[in-house]
């Protein structure tokens, strides 16, 4: 079952978070109307943090002083989509700036099937933004910022920046990127402006469960990779990721290990992809998942986790093989910090990198 309106917050700031969908719901649900002489947008920015905001919609003390009863939890399952490498540079950026401003490409055909869920994970296979020069390595993704509003407006809200192609036009360029995903509404996973910073975690609470992710890279060039005050992406660390996750299984009932690492199309995972998922498990991961290889790998279960070795493709242009235009995305039912249910839907990647479903 997919729950189309997400009421989600984001335990990272501290305080409720509703999308503006939900606000303009409630806006319905309270009767509230232009004409009742409360602009839209002042309502709007009222539904904030209820602690510091208080927006009368009566003037009725007896209604204010009734004390109401204590809410029932909401405690529905959790649903998340997870795809693999979105990639938006080369023929994707060509396509995409030729479309008129609202287009959906390349997400015309999966948007929908993406809006559905209350989160929404995707790797970003490269660096967004106007900024920077080409690092000295065979292929360098960069595009434009016009991208950000077509990843948000498929249903996006998390997306991975701990890959092998987010450091592609420089250090400006990655901060460039950091900057803007928010105002987007997305928000960005193993990756920040340092080390600290690259390895948080992204916490959402969904109703009455929190979900926790972490990404890693492990592919090089490896000074892509955060430093102490340098920005970059999360390594795959061995000991490091065991500290994260240490320190974030306390906080969610529900942790998402996403990965870039393997071998290039290969479509068997490596002994020490397996290493480093049953590690992860080990130290605390409810799921492991994965990217890069350019091709599906398989599943498994260990200790009654699930492994997905690599999703393979999602956007990405260039490539005719069978296998390399093929990719899946994971979609899983969570409660609080059992996995209920999952399943992997198949896209086949046609012209300009777009994705459709088989």
């Amino acid at each position: 079952m997919r729950y189309n309106r997400r009421m989600a917050t984001n335990d990272w700031r501290n305080h409720a978070h509703p999308t503006r969908r939900e606000l303009l719901a409630r806006a319905g649900r309270a009767g509230l109307a232009l004409g009742a002489g409360v602009p839209l947008a002042q309502w709007l920015a009222g539904c904030g943090d209820p602690a510091t905001t208080n927006l009368h919609l009566t003037s009725s003390p007896t209604a204010s002083a009734t004390s109401q009863p204590t809410a029932t939890p909401d405690t529905r399952p959790v649903t998340i989509a997870i795809t693999g490498d979105v990639m938006l540079a080369r023929s994707v950026n060509d396509h995409m700036l030729a479309t008129a401003a609202g287009d959906p490409f390349p997400f015309s055909a999966t948007g929908d099937y993406l809006r559905g869920f209350d989160l929404t994970v995707g790797n970003l296979e490269c660096v967004v933004s106007a900024l920077g020069r080409p690092e000295p390595k065979e292929f360098t993704f960069e595009a434009d910022p016009r991208g950000f509003e077509r990843v948000a407006a498929a249903g996006f809200d998390i997306v991975s920046l701990a890959n092998n192609h987010s450091g592609d036009y420089g250090k400006d360029a990655f901060l460039d990127m950091l900057a803007h995903l928010p105002a987007h509404g997305l928000q960005p996973l193993g990756g920040g402006a340092s080390l600290a910073a690259a390895h948080a975690p992204v916490i959402r609470r969904v109703r009455s469960s929190r979900v926790g992710f972490l990404a890693y890279c492990e592919i090089g060039p490896e000074n892509f990779a955060a430093g102490p005050g340098t920005p970059g992406h999360a390594w795959l660390d061995p000991d490091a990721m065991r500290a994260d996750l240490a320190a974030l299984r306390p906080q969610v009932d529900f942790i998402v290990v996403f990965t870039h690492w393997g071998v290039e199309y290969q479509t068997i995972e490596t002994d020490h992809q397996r290493e480093m998922a049953h590690l992860a498990i080990d130290a605390g991961a409810d799921l492991v998942v994965g990217a890069h290889p350019h091709v599906r790998q398989p599943t498994e279960t260990y200790q009654g986790k699930l492994i997905v070795y690599s999703l393979g493709n999602f956007v990405f242009d260039l490539m005719p093989g069978y296998e390399e235009s093929r990719g899946n995305v994971l979609a899983l039912t969570v409660q609080s910090g059992q996995l209920l249910n999952w399943k992997l839907r198949t896209a086949i990647i046609g012209a300009y990198g777009e994705p459709a479903w088989a």
